[in-house]
This record gives C-alpha cells, sequence and structure tokens, in this order.
C-alpha cells in the first residue's frame, strides 16, 4: 500500500460520480421535477373526479374524502415553479440517460 494514505483508499478504479455525488443529483431531480409531479397530480386527480381546476379561483372538487378544491388548486398553481426549475430539468433530463448510456457502456465492455 502506498505511504501516506489512509486505510481503504489506494489503487483501484476510480468512482468518477460517487455516492454523495449520486445523492445530489438524485435531489436535484426531484426538487426540479416536482412542479411537473404537482400539476400531473392535479390532472389525474381532477379527471378522475370530474372536477374543474384552473388558476382563476379555487373550485369546489367534492370526493369521498371530503372537499379536494383548495388542495388542487395549490397543486395546480405549483406549475409556476417550473419557470424557476426549468434548466435544473433540462440538466437533469441530460445527465440521466448519459450516465444511464455510460452504465449501460461499461457493462458491454466487460
Amino acid at each position: 500500500m502506498p505511504q501516506g494514505l489512509p486505510p481503504g483508499i489506494g489503487p483501484g478504479r476510480p468512482n468518477r460520480l460517487g455516492r454523495t455525488g449520486l445523492i445530489i443529483l438524485v435531489v436535484v431531480t426531484l426538487v426540479a421535477w416536482a412542479p411537473v409531479l404537482s400539476v400531473l397530480f392535479t390532472a389525474a386527480v381532477a379527471g378522475a373526479l370530474d372536477c374543474r381546476v384552473h388558476e382563476g379561483f379555487i373550485n369546489p372538487c367534492p370526493s369521498p374524502v371530503g372537499d379536494l378544491g383548495e388542495l388542487l388548486y395549490a397543486t395546480g398553481v405549483m406549475g409556476w415553479l417550473m419557470l424557476a426549475t426549468a434548466p435544473f430539468m433540462l440538466a437533469t433530463g441530460v445527465i440521466w440517460p448519459v450516465l444511464l448510456l455510460a452504465w449501460i457502456w461499461r457493462r458491454i465492455r466487460r
């Protein structure tokens, strides 16, 4: 083992992204795509319950668990956050396929 290195660190295949980098990428992806998921949730629930949702004001939306009008309004309006997260959405939309292709390429080469 080379002198001066802590135990467990030595020659070997370097991990370019690392566990911390992957965790950061997952968190950034979830935060960046949260507005899209929010709008998809709103559309799915409103469609299933046949409710009207728009940004003007809260519409009543009766459901078996109570009125969901305020929740659907809030989650629908949250879609405007996409304006702020769009660059991160684009970045993660490019990074994840590149990482997947690199992983597949490494598997094929073995």
